[in-house]
């Protein structure tokens, strides 16, 4: 399970989430899903006041698209591209 904060002063009981894989696969399958868009950008995921940290289980990765250049948290290159509208150029991981 990944670690879990409240970021804000109403947050109730913390929401129970399903089997990491499983939960990023939804998530990742459909580029529409409720913060997919920040899971995305951050690998935290906000739900009901709280914030998860997926970026154990996440890999980072810039892709070229259109001539620019854009930074994504992904499992895979797959699930890059089913995120990401469009035609993508280049995928490259960052390593650490």
């Amino acid at each position: 399970m990944p670690d879990a904060w409240k970021f804000s002063e109403t947050a109730t009981d913390k929401p129970e989430l399903p089997e990491v894989k499983e939960f990023l696969k939804s998530k990742y399958d459909n580029a529409f899903a409720f913060g997919t868009d920040n899971l995305c950008r951050s690998g935290i995921f906000r739900l009901l006041g709280w914030a998860f940290d997926f970026r154990p289980w996440l890999r980072r990765f810039i892709y070229k698209q259109y001539g620019s250049w854009s930074e994504i948290y992904a499992p895979n290159k797959t699930a890059i591209r089913k995120v990401v509208y469009g035609r993508i150029d280049l995928i490259q991981e960052i390593l650490n």
